[in-house]
This record gives structure tokens, C-alpha cells and sequence, in this order.
């Protein structure tokens, strides 16, 4: 697993999952820095290069860690871009949820995503997503599902 260049420094994710790690193994402060100055060459994560964050990561690994699923391992797939435009699968769910809660005019669609996204539709994947969770949330609070 390669997490980029060995002598850059962390990125506050790395940071964090390093604080996860230590939380989730119970470790002590004085255990924690010295895993880190042991298999990583440093003080704290901050002074950690990636090549130190690999080791310390594997150290830890074998001492039974396994990182959450908020922090995946990198994928070699494709990467979802949030300003690509809205999938169908999207643009299906939001015709769906607009049924479900009776609003079936253009005017009052318009105006929803107006009030979400200050555009009168969904242009990217990410304005989509915003539309989808504010109709979801509208359904919860009406109780419908």
C-alpha cells in the first residue's frame, strides 16, 4: 500500500487516522510517541513523512488495528467527481422523492432547489446530492416513510 511521496509531509486525514489508530488501541501518550519515534522518526504525526507514517500504520496494523470504514483505503477505481453531472440514478431518486412528498409542478421543483442549491435544478452531482438530502429530510420531518 503506498500512500504517495516517502518524504512529504502528512495530510490532516493521515494526521487524524494516526489519532484513531492510537484511541483504538488504547494506547497510552508515552506509547503512542514512542511508536512514533520507533517506527516513524518522530516526535509527533505532524513531523511524520509518509515513509514514518507507513511504518508506524504497519506497527499498528499488526498490533490489531484496522482503519474504520470513514477512512477506506485508497481506491485504484475510478474517482467520483462531485462537480460531474448528476447521474441518472440521481436525477431518478429526486423525480422520486418529489412524488412521494406531491410536489408536481416545475414551479414548485424549481423553488425547492432554489431554496437548496440557488439554482432552479440540480447541475452537478454534488448540488444533486444536496436536493436528494433536503427532500429526505422534508419526508422524515412529514413522517411519509
Amino acid at each position: 500500500m503506498s500512500y504517495g511521496n516517502k518524504e512529504q509531509p502528512l495530510s490532516p486525514r493521515q494526521i487524524s487516522l494516526l489519532h484513531v489508530a492510537k484511541s483504538k488501541l488504547g494506547l497510552e501518550e508515552a506509547d503512542y510517541r514512542a511508536a512514533l519515534q520507533l517506527y516513524g522518526g518522530a516526535e509527533s504525526a505532524k513531523q511524520l513523512t509518509i515513509g514514518g507514517f507507513q511504518r508506524v500504520m504497519t506497527y499498528f496494523q499488526r498490533m490489531g488495528f484496522s482503519a474504520p470504514a470513514y477512512f477506506p483505503a485508497k481506491s485504484k477505481g475510478t474517482v467520483r467527481n462531485a462537480a460531474a453531472v448528476v447521474e441518472p440514478q440521481q436525477s431518478h431518486k429526486i423525480k422520486t422523492l418529489f412524488a412521494d412528498l406531491g410536489i408536481d409542478t416545475a414551479e414548485r421543483q424549481q423553488g425547492f432547489c432554489r431554496r437548496v442549491i440557488k439554482k432552479p435544478w440540480a447541475q452537478t452531482r454534488s448540488d444533486a446530492n444536496k436536493v436528494i438530502e433536503g427532500l429526505k429530510a422534508m419526508i422524515k420531518r412529514q413522517g411519509h416513510v
